[in-house]
């Protein structure tokens, strides 16, 4: 599955994810979070990487932060 995301979503906006595990050749994790800043270059890597968060406390765990191939789709913060 390609990203079909041609740019970054802002911080606040709600992204759907997800994870591949390579070696099973399926995703590994499936998940929703909240953008919660700017792109970042990754420490080792030579991509950027997008940081999130979970939607509230009550949300199940996210991790620290997505690649841009990872998203699934993105939705507008609700005001």
């Amino acid at each position: 599955m390609r990203s079909t995301i041609t740019t970054w979503p802002a911080p606040g906006w709600i992204v759907t994810f997800s994870m591949w595990d390579l070696r099973a050749g399926r995703a590994r994790f499936i998940g929703i979070g909240v953008v919660a800043g700017e792109p970042e270059p990754h420490p080792i890597l030579d991509i950027l990487r997008l940081p999130i968060r979970a939607l509230d406390d009550d949300s199940g765990p996210v991790p620290g932060w997505i690649a841009r191939s990872d998203i699934i789709d993105v939705v507008p913060p609700r005001y």
